[in-house]
């Protein structure tokens, strides 16, 4: 435990009971599943764009990311182009459609209607709540080591109290508290690493005694500690899979138009620029600063207590906190839905509105309790959990989404064993052969889903007519014409 001062906690508290007084505000206009889990389509580009950036910026980026750049130094920083260009695919072939399929709430549904399956609705469901439970055990380590290194609580409680507030707000406001809390949050983030960065740069002595210091301990802090295949391997993990995030797509339906999208998205590089180079600004400043860390994953903390001045230190801890919390919500309210909206509509197609509400409330609840058993011990340092997360999502959901949304021909048969081939190869790449050739898993995981998704399109019956007419509008004027 590190000694903090009275205006962390004052600090720290007053954001805990901003954040739920959102959740209580926003969650008064919930009058069904479609305000709750997509807010009335109603939000515009700015706070979209804030939204996307928060959910998107998780404990893998304010614990994880600053934690490697403290570890291996600056090279790390070129993963972040590979995730923007996932953003750019989003913003141009997939996002827009996403936005104008107003039959939907959930990325299943869109499954379920463009391919003509129920059975792709419900595997694409059960595939999201297993890829997106081991994404929240990194979360809840997140936030137990910010708990633990700050204010001496067990990981266990420290996690427990920040997903229990995340809890609160999202099971009464929903789509619409998340997004309007990841608004205050993402500004918090950004403006607190604005403030925070040029402190602590002064406080080690500036850019030239820090980048001296580190190039004297270890050369490769300001070189090329990764490698070209390593950095190729980074980028497409995440850049695959934020082109077609579950969580991320879910958040497009609550937007107002195409338009708002491509600007939300627009909007939210702005934000994770300015974090992407603060991150790695301070990470290597905690390495000149403090050599040897117990662990690489408290950079972030050691920093915000005691190097930073206590009202500077706590909105950075807060940031921290708001990662966390602002992605735990968007994962809830995704894996949720999986069961309640998509499966449970499935088994149970005459099911009233209230009923899916109740059992969406009680998923949240259990599906946020079952990964708290697994962070009791953790597997592996923040990061590298949440990039095994990001190449298993992109294995499975990144051929069905693109050329499913793009090329008329992809067919249910295609899309189930896309899904299905894409999984089984990352873990066959992972645990039975080792990650050969040191090539990331994603990069076979996707190739072999794209090559069974079109081989098997091209031999199995096309979609019907009118499904496909949902998103390739030129296909309903040409029946109007005919």
């Amino acid at each position: 435990m590190l000694e903090v001062s009275s205006e962390f906690y004052y600090i720290v508290i007053g954001y805990f009971i901003m954040i739920l007084g959102i959740g209580l505000w926003a969650g008064k206009g919930n009058k069904t599943s479609e305000d709750h889990l997509v807010a009335g389509r109603s939000i515009g580009s700015v706070i979209g764009g804030a939204a996307l950036a928060a959910t998107q910026m998780s404990a893998g980026t304010f614990v994880g990311t600053m934690g490697i750049h403290y570890l291996t130094g600056a090279s790390y920083i070129w993963f972040w182009p590979g995730l923007w260009l996932g953003w750019v695919v989003s913003a141009i072939w997939i996002a827009p459609k996403i936005q104008q399929f107003k039959g939907g709430v959930t990325v299943p549904d869109l499954v379920e209607k463009r391919f003509n399956s129920k059975a792709g609705k419900v595997l694409a469901a059960v595939l999201i709540i297993v890829a997106y439970s081991v994404y929240l055990i990194a979360q809840y380590v997140a936030g137990g080591i910010i708990m633990n290194t700050i204010f001496g609580i067990p990981m266990f409680w420290g996690a427990v109290i920040t997903i229990g507030i995340t809890l609160i707000y999202t099971l009464k406001g929903g789509m619409r508290a998340t997004a309007y809390s990841d608004f205050v949050q993402a500004l918090i983030m950004a403006g607190s690493f604005l403030i925070a960065i040029p402190i602590a740069l002064n406080q080690a002595g500036g850019i030239g005694f820090v980048g001296s210091f580190l190039s004297d301990l270890d050369p490769s802090i300001l070189g090329w500690h990764y490698g070209f295949k390593d950095l190729i391997g980074f980028g497409a993990a995440f850049g695959f899979s934020m082109a077609i995030a579950p969580y991320e797509l879910a958040r497009l339906y609550s937007l107002r138009s195409p338009k708002t999208v491509r600007l939300a998205i627009g909007f939210s590089f702005i934000f994770q620029a300015v974090v992407a180079v603060s991150v790695a600004m301070g990470g290597l400043i905690m390495r000149s600063l403090y050599p040897v860390l117990g662990s690489p994953d408290s950079a972030s903390s050691v920093m915000a207590v005691n190097v930073l001045p206590p009202v500077v230190g706590a909105l950075l801890l807060v940031a921290i906190l708001a990662s966390i919390m602002s992605t735990v919500s968007g994962v809830l309210i995704v894996s949720s839905s999986g069961i309640s909206h998509d499966i449970f509509g499935v088994l149970k197609p005459k099911a009233t509105d209230k009923q899916k509400m109740v059992l969406n409330r009680i998923c949240v609840v259990i599906l946020a309790l079952i990964p708290l058993y697994f962070s009791l011990n953790p597997f592996d340092l923040v990061q590298f959990m949440v990039l095994a997360q990001a190449s298993l999502v992109a294995s499975f959901f990144f051929a069905l989404v693109l050329l499913g949304l793009n090329w008329k021909r992809g067919t249910a048969a295609g899309a189930l064993s896309s899904m299905i081939g894409g999984v089984i190869t990352v873990l066959i790449w992972l645990f039975i052969l080792d990650n050969p050739y040191d090539i990331n898993e994603v990069i076979p995981g996707v190739f072999v889903s794209t090559a069974i998704f079109i081989i098997v399109s091209l031999f199995t019956k096309p979609t019907p007519r009118e499904n496909l007419e949902i998103f390739f509008p030129e296909l309903k004027k040409e029946s109007l014409t005919k």
